[in-house]
């Protein structure tokens, strides 16, 4: 007896453009340039339908600190880069 085997069906990814959740889409962190979107208010990003799940798309875990996971986006990490920090 041949059991049908699940199988889970991935959302593909949709790369794109995002609001910088660092500092929200101003392109300005405390006065000076955000160092995630470099002061565009954007980031491309690999996927742009997912928000991440270490910082919940807030872009950092503690105030001052981007996320180490996205980078800052608050979405999945920058096209291009493993790893910003």
């Amino acid at each position: 007896m041949a059991e049908a085997k699940e199988t889970k069906i991935r959302t593909p990814k949709v790369p794109g453009l995002v609001k910088c959740a660092y500092c929200d889409g101003t392109g300005k962190q405390e006065d000076i340039t955000c160092i995630v979107c470099g002061g565009k208010g954007k980031v491309e990003v690999v996927d742009s339908s997912r928000k991440c799940q270490w910082c919940k798309g807030r872009g950092y875990l503690m105030k001052g600190i981007p996320c180490t996971n996205c980078g800052g986006t608050g979405a999945t990490r920058p096209i291009g880069k493993e790893r910003l920090f």
